[in-house]
């Protein structure tokens, strides 16, 4: 899916897909968010993205843990 959807009415104004807020397009291609209302929602999404705090889900571990470590004394082979 798109990121980036152009908004309908407005020249160079972005629609983010995931969050649905506004984004200008800058000249060397990079977006810049519009400042605007957000839900409660939207703003802690947008601090917890920027603090790189990121939730461990099922989907993300994968279907095992980590190999477990040789114990001491063991042999790696």
């Amino acid at each position: 899916m798109e990121k980036w959807k152009a908004h309908p009415t407005r020249a160079n104004i972005f629609i983010d897909q995931d969050t649905g807020l506004l984004y200008r397009r800058l000249e060397s291609g990079w977006y810049d968010q519009i400042d605007q209302k957000m839900t409660e929602h939207q703003e802690l999404e947008i601090y917890r993205r920027a603090s790189g705090v990121v939730r461990m889900t099922s989907r993300s571990r994968g279907k095992g843990g980590p190999p477990a470590a040789p114990a001491p004394g063991e042999s790696h082979t």
